[in-house]
């Protein structure tokens, strides 16, 4: 059983990296593509709901991670990173968002 518990720790670590890369894929290959078919409202809108569904997602993650561990009382390093990540991975969202809001796409 504590083989299965230190997996599920492991894991929490890499969610906030893997929400930024999937968003990070998902807005920039949607340019390439959505642009490439003169589609740049679709692209917007992609842009959009990818960003607002990975920061909620990573919100939700974090607030887990931290109802968990305060109901828990046991505060892994893991845990530590993974929040950590989590507010990063925010951060990261942010910023590509900001990059695809403000360089004109499709031009």
């Amino acid at each position: 059983m504590r083989a299965a518990s230190s997996l599920r720790l492991a894991a929490n670590v890499i969610v906030g990296p893997i929400l930024w890369a999937t968003h990070f894929l998902a807005v920039y290959a949607s340019e390439s593509l959505l642009c490439r078919a003169g589609l740049p409202g679709w692209h917007n809108s992609l842009a959009t709901g990818a960003t607002l569904a990975a920061l909620m997602v990573i919100a939700w993650h974090f607030a887990s991670l931290w109802r968990r561990t305060k109901i828990a009382g046991a505060w892994h390093e893991r845990t530590h990173i993974a929040i950590a990540l989590d507010v990063l991975s925010a951060l990261a969202v942010s910023f590509t968002a900001l990059a695809a809001a403000a360089l004109p796409a499709c031009v």
